[in-house]
């Protein structure tokens, strides 16, 4: 079986680190990039299995990268799991946008930080597993 690959995209070493340390321990090859700018070239160069990003990285906001990576024949497919540390966009008067954030912007989770390590490790495994066929039929 091969090696899934992961891109983190975030500004903060400190989650970049967190991720990378126990993705790496489960048998992931992990990615990162601080800047959407990065992540862009990083898809091409790195050709993840799966994409952590977060909301709000330096440069074109996660938002409008979630966007541009959904519009991209090439990278469509790919799973998204979208990381927010703003309580704003997980609860609003005690409304819960997440579902919503989800079916407008293409992402397929996204989970408040901190993050739970066995959840993540559960959903990237059901993710990449279901659509990595589909990612490298074509390579």
């Amino acid at each position: 079986m091969a090696v899934k690959r992961v891109l983190v995209v975030d500004d903060d070493p400190d989650i970049v680190d967190y991720l990378g340390f126990f993705l790496g321990d489960e048998g992931y090859e992990v990615s990162s990039a601080g800047r959407s700018s990065a992540a862009l070239n990083a898809l091409d160069e790195f050709e993840p299995d799966a994409v952590i990003l977060d909301v709000v990285p330096p440069g074109k906001s996660g938002l409008d990268l979630l966007v541009h990576i959904r519009q991209h024949e090439r990278w469509s497919e790919v799973p998204i799991i979208v990381l927010t540390g703003n309580d704003a966009i997980v609860q609003d008067n005690g409304k819960n946008y997440l579902a919503g954030f989800r079916l407008e912007r293409g992402a397929d989770l996204v989970l408040a930080k901190p993050v739970d390590r066995d959840a993540l490790i559960a959903v990237l495994a059901a993710l990449t597993k279901s659509r990595g066929a589909k990612l490298h039929e074509d390579t």
